[in-house]
């Protein structure tokens, strides 16, 4: 197996890295962490004009039918410059969703939005005490109406809400064991988004649906088709996430080893000591080993689901102990100002944090892992 990059891979990588490096300083990010939607719509606009936001879907929705490898290439980058812009959210996991739904209607209708920077979309599953199960439908009811749908129930923890048009929702429908998905919209009559900011400094809600009237065409999924639809768009959601992980991991040590070259001590810089030395090669070791197993994951991707879902486990469990160790030792290394707020390793920190907890935290998926499926 091949792993170099091909030449249109690096230079798509190029390209992120200089617009990470130039246009998307720390200072500024730090300031939209903590203003207005908590992210820049700017940037936003900029990565539908790139091209970024088509990579993955298909040619006739406007996408450039790129493989998963061309997200990751970008995630990575992303992950370096603790990106704010809900791409996981919209392009991954929820414009996976509607590509895979089977729906012309609202393939055409959204993607093709999304790919132009004028539409984003968020997913709203997980409930009070789900933790981590995928298609919760306890709180969440769909009821028949006249002709069409009638909405009750409450959604927690839905990422990238507040900022989404449409919300992509999973509800329990007639006596179905799993769950019906709906688009709906944010601003519906009924619609109440409790907003909150995460650690990171990103943006989510709790979301609330009173009574709310849908047409039939509001049905993306149904019951009887939904669950691998929405496992498989999960598992590239997951990997996605450890793609991020890893630009995190990279970001922390070239800061960390900038520091430790003109930090001095005794006379010298600190980077001369061996101890400190020997911090550095682990923290090497650890992010090869989550760029390892991010690569097998990617070729398990299409794969049957059994295998796939080992894989993406093993690669969100492995990446998720490896950025807590690299991110941790970073701060360290920095000493007291590594906990200031004015200076990014603490806020790499605290990305990684979150992106550990997202699609499953380490004890999930090692739990999944163990169990085969």
């Amino acid at each position: 197996m091949d792993f170099n990059l091909s030449e249109e891979q690096l230079m798509l990588r190029d390209g992120v890295e200089r617009y990470i490096r130039e246009d998307y300083g720390f200072e500024q990010r730090r300031h939209q962490a903590t203003a207005g939607e908590g992210f820049s719509r700017e940037h936003w606009q900029t990565f539908a004009e790139l091209g970024w936001l088509a990579l993955t879907l298909p040619e006739d929705v406007g996408g450039l039918d790129c493989s998963f490898v061309e997200a990751a290439v970008v995630l990575e980058s992303f992950g370096r410059g603790m990106v704010l812009e809900p791409f996981i959210s919209s392009v991954m996991l929820c414009a996976r969703i509607v590509d895979r739904s089977g729906s012309d209607y609202h393939r055409k209708d959204l993607l093709p939005a999304l790919v132009e920077g004028r539409m984003l979309l968020a997913f709203a599953d997980s409930e009070s005490g789900s933790r981590f199960t995928l298609g919760c439908i306890d709180d969440t009811v769909a009821r028949r109406a006249g002709e069409g749908y009638q909405l009750d129930g409450l959604k927690t923890l839905v990422f990238d809400a507040p900022s989404a048009d449409k919300l992509l929702v999973t509800a329990r429908l007639d006596d179905y064991q799993h769950p019906a998905v709906f688009i709906v919209d944010r601003k519906a009559p009924g619609v109440e988004v409790i907003e909150y900011a995460l650690v990171d400094g990103t943006r989510a809600a709790d979301v609330r649906f009173n009574r709310v009237e849908l047409d039939t065409a509001a049905l993306l999924i149904e019951p009887a088709r939904s669950q691998p639809i929405l496992e498989e768009a999960f598992d590239r959601s997951a990997l996605a996430v450890v793609a991020q992980s890893l630009g995190v991991m990279h970001g922390v040590m070239d800061m960390t080893a900038e520091y430790i070259k003109t930090r001095n001590q005794f006379g010298q810089p600190i980077g001369k000591f061996q101890a400190l030395q020997h911090r550095m090669a682990e923290m090497f070791v650890e992010a090869q080993h989550a760029r390892s197993i991010l690569f097998r994951g990617m070729a398990y991707l299409d794969k049957p689901a059994n295998e796939r879902r080992r894989a993406v486990s093993a690669a969100k469990a492995a990446t998720g102990k490896a950025g807590r160790f690299v991110c941790a030792q970073g701060v360290q290394l920095h000493g007291g100002i590594g906990m200031t707020e004015e200076y990014p390793v603490g806020h790499y920190f605290r990305f990684m944090t979150l992106l550990e907890k997202r699609f499953g935290d380490t004890d999930h998926h090692l739990a999944r892992f163990a169990k085969g499926y």
